[in-house]
């Protein structure tokens, strides 16, 4: 019988356990759900700005610019005026480019510990490993849909750009101003990024046979890595 199953796209939700233990059979339904991640974010993306107005693209945008010089600020608002009509369709090409890019430096991270320091060193390659780290960034699909509820619900279109971090620690607790030192580091993390790394450690339990209390430890080094030396610069 196989082990293949578009199920998996749901299991990831709700049976992580399964999908680790049919990894590399289940690998296909993983390119499924980075293009349906992809396309989830792009089409988001597009539908946001695209209801938006021009000069309201333009003030949130400068809002977020911080302090700078009158020069300065004028060269950035001719450039975001030049570019607001086209603001959707660069956010879904970004979101295009850089999920797969994402998903490509942490299965290089996951094989690193896959093949360093697993109690059982699995047997996959360099693709087995991305489809890991695809299976791992599938919250995002969660995340989306629940922005698209938000600005779909909403009683206008011009809505701040700050609403696709909705989750972010920043608006759910820290409510910072842009030009506060931690405002970027702060609407940077997403709590959708602590199931991420859930995920994660029970792909690492299932597949390295690590302890979960040791897969949990792996799996959030890098982001405890990337914000840790980020809220220290800032």
């Amino acid at each position: 019988m196989s082990t293949s199953s578009p199920m998996a796209l749901i299991d990831i939700f709700v049976a992580p356990k399964t999908v680790f233990d049919n990894l590399q059979a289940n690998k296909k339904w993983s390119v499924m759900g980075l293009i349906i991640t992809i396309a989830i974010t792009a089409v988001a993306s597009m539908m946001f700005f695209g209801g938006m107005s021009p000069d309201w693209i333009v003030e949130q945008q400068m809002m977020a610019a911080g302090d700078m010089s009158a020069s300065e600020r004028e060269a950035m608002k001719e450039g975001i005026e030049m570019m607001s009509e086209y603001m959707g369709i660069m956010a879904a090409v970004s979101t295009a480019i850089m999920l797969p890019i994402i998903a490509a430096l942490f299965a290089l991270y996951y094989k690193i510990i896959g093949t360093t320091v697993a109690e059982t060193k699995p047997d996959f390659k360099f693709g087995d490993w991305f489809t890991f780290s695809v299976w791992t960034q599938m919250p995002a699909i969660i995340n989306t849909l629940g922005f698209m509820v938000l600005f779909l619900t909403a009683a206008t279109a011009d809505l701040p750009i700050s609403m696709p971090n909705y989750a972010s620690v920043n608006q759910l607790f820290m409510n910072l101003l842009p030009g506060d030192a931690l405002y970027a580091w702060a609407e940077a993390f997403n709590l959708f990024s602590i199931w991420s790394i859930v995920i994660a450690a029970v792909g690492f339990n299932r597949c390295c046979k690590m302890s979960m209390v040791k897969s949990v430890i792996f799996a959030a080094i890098p982001t405890l890595v990337i914000f840790g030396v980020w809220f220290i610069i800032a």
